[in-house]
């Protein structure tokens, strides 16, 4: 087993090392600079560095899993960013994998080069034959950031690794910044996966929801959902028995964002009646909601216009601008300003919306436009200076959670990830589906971000890969493109929800959904992601048959090539390709170690793998 180890030099400069992977020369930078040493203090496991501004002690401790680096700051009052680890020079690390921000990422694996290389929360650095996962644990404050990326010096190119915390220009005095961690491995995926596991059981994660499988209005019917179409479509999904959990109302509902409780001509009776009407149909409701959003025609706005962050020449801060057609939502809205959360009223406001929206009797809440709330405190002006985005966004989640209860369902939409930990039931990771295959509204954001985001699906809480598009009418997807992308998202192991009118879907297409329905927890394995192959593949190894799906995401023929030994151990086993056109009820499995074919562009292959040969052909990816 791999385990990272420290040297303190006398000259003030530390290393850091694990396998081949070395951090070498780490020293302490402020605002993008090396700090300007007087003198220093070096002891066994600490240094402190003392400065004209203030001073920066670096302590270590050994731990099982890998080595903590906690940093004390004092003084350097109304810092931006500090960074324990400055510029230091990388060696071993060949690629690295980047965890964005939020929903859409980026992340994923890159070739360290010229391109910085920035990284949220975590990071990876990779070599030929280890790995090093570098990561904080705590995201209750303070946002951390990580980069890596090769710099000319004066007579050469040398890779260089920084880690640091964005103090948001808030921490006065004595400060103490979240602890960094190194952890070495054998691969990547590994430390990824330990590194998920310690950052869920520091921010308390919650797991503890069952897999939402559910219905929303909004990849169909946009904001034009109503009042009588919900009546309508509820008797349909009664007599198709379509099980889902709750049906969501999406945006729409509202003359203006921010005046939550107000409803437009579509909802004539308001919102109780929506909930009432999907609680008598026996399902649970769910409600859209953008909790730090404001419409400048809003009654929110133009009554309490001191509710709303201010940039630094005082006038509103505007996050969205929507001037041309078509206005966005159907609102006459022009300008979206942040809600100031840090204002007693507006925060008490805020809780009183869910406070009412619990009250109709909605249990599934879809927080959107939530990274919209993270406005860095050194850029805005609100009426306590003294919160970093961080604070603000988990003083909400907390109230929401609170209001809401521990039953509801919490699900965070462009939404930052790491404060989110401990509060959201799931989390969409990509950008908008849609019923294309393109750049925009498409799945090629859902199948860069899904398998780097797989590490954390089910630790800190079920992915949300987005809508499933099964129609067969008013889509531009092929019949290969709408089976690839159901089964990428299903397969995933997250939340599974489809905007289809279930009642006007072919019988073919009504299986289908019923195909795709989770049964408990999922966790797929993503392998040889690093290797960065063209097509893309997922595992799950379950209790009486194992599933191998590959994709092929590219615009040309993909020939492939998997060994069942390298990916399940053993040999014998039988393989059943799946066909979702063939309602015979034989299955005929081949046995056979190794697959091969040529998937064409967008399409996919399903396989069960077993150790017995299938009698019959499954109903349910899950369960027999």
């Amino acid at each position: 087993m791999l385990k990272a180890e420290y040297q303190i030099h006398d000259n003030g400069k530390i290393d850091i090392w694990g396998g081949e992977i070395k951090i070498e020369g780490i020293f302490p930078y402020v605002n993008g600079m090396p700090i300007a040493v007087r003198s220093m203090e070096t002891r066994e496991n600490s240094i402190r560095y003392d400065a004209a501004e203030g001073s920066i002690v670096l302590s270590f401790r050994q731990e099982e899993e890998g080595i903590v680096l906690s940093t004390m700051v004092q003084g350097f009052d109304g810092a931006h960013d500090v960074e324990p680890v400055g510029n230091a020079m990388l060696a071993g690390a060949r690629h690295v994998y980047v965890q964005g921000f939020g929903m859409e990422g980026p992340s994923g694996y890159h070739p360290i080069d010229g391109e910085g290389r920035h990284s949220h929360g975590i990071i990876a650095l990779c070599g030929d034959s280890s790995a090093m996962a570098v990561f904080s644990a705590d995201h209750r404050r303070f946002g951390t950031v990580f980069s890596a990326e090769e710099k000319d010096f004066l007579f050469s190119r040398k890779k260089v690794f920084s880690a640091g915390v964005n103090l948001e220009s808030t921490a006065r005095g004595q400060v103490s910044l979240p602890d960094l961690y190194f952890q070495a491995g054998t691969d990547a995926a590994h430390c990824l996966s330990l590194a998920a596991r310690q950052i869920a059981k520091a921010m308390n994660a919650r797991n503890c929801m069952p897999p939402a499988y559910y219905w929303c209005s909004w990849y169909y019917y946009y904001e034009n959902f109503s009042q009588d179409i919900l009546e309508k479509l509820l008797p349909e999904f009664k007599k198709e028995q379509a099980k889902f959990q709750y049906i969501q109302i999406d945006a729409g509902y509202t003359p203006h964002i921010g005046d939550w409780l107000q409803s437009n001509h579509r909802y004539p009776e308001g919102l109780e009646k929506a909930a009432e009407t999907i609680l008598a149909a026996g399902y649970k409701a769910g409600i859209w909601i953008a909790p730090f959003l404001v419409g400048d025609l809003s009654e929110l706005y133009l009554t309490h216009p001191d509710w709303i962050v201010r940039d630094k020449e005082n006038q509103p801060y505007v996050v969205f601008r929507s001037y041309t057609e078509p206005k966005i939502w159907a609102n006459r809205d022009s300008n979206y300003y942040v809600l100031d959360t840090t204002h007693p009223e507006a925060f008490a406001y805020l809780k009183y919306v869910f406070q009412t929206l619990k009250g109709y009797g909605f249990t599934l809440y879809k927080t959107d436009f939530m990274l919209w709330g993270m406005v860095d405190s050194s850029k805005a002006q609100r009426y306590d200076p003294s919160q970093t985005s961080f604070e603000i966004m988990r003083n909400v989640l907390a109230m929401i959670r609170e209001v809401i209860g521990e039953d509801s369902f919490l699900l965070g939409s462009i939404a930052p990830f790491m404060p989110f930990i401990g509060y959201a039931d799931a989390m969409r990771i990509a950008g908008d589906n849609g019923a294309q295959w393109s750049d925009k509204y498409g799945p090629v954001n859902l199948l860069q971000e899904l398998p780097y985001d797989n590490y954390f699906n089910n630790v800190f809480w079920q992915n949300d890969p987005d809508s499933v598009i099964l129609r067969d009418f008013e889509s531009n997807l092929t019949v290969a493109e709408t089976r690839s992308l159901a089964l990428l998202q299903a397969l995933s192991g997250g939340v599974v929800t489809t905007s289809d009118p279930v009642g006007q879907l072919s019988e073919e297409r009504k299986k289908w959904l019923q195909f795709l329905k989770p049964h408990g927890k999922a966790y797929a394995e993503v392998p040889y992601l690093v290797k960065m192959q063209e097509e893309l593949m997922l595992l799950h190894r379950l209790e009486h048959w194992n599933l191998l799906f590959l994709i092929n995401p590219t615009e040309h023929p993909v020939k492939t090539y998997c060994k069942m030994d390298e990916l399940f151990g053993g040999k014998d086993w039988y393989l059943y390709r799946y066909s979702w056109d063939d309602d015979g009820e034989e299955a005929i499995s081949e046995k056979r170690n190794d697959f091969f074919d040529t998937l064409m562009p967008h399409d996919s292959v399903l396989l069960f793998v077993t150790k017995e040969p299938m009698a019959e052909k499954p109903l349910n990816l899950w369960s027999r």
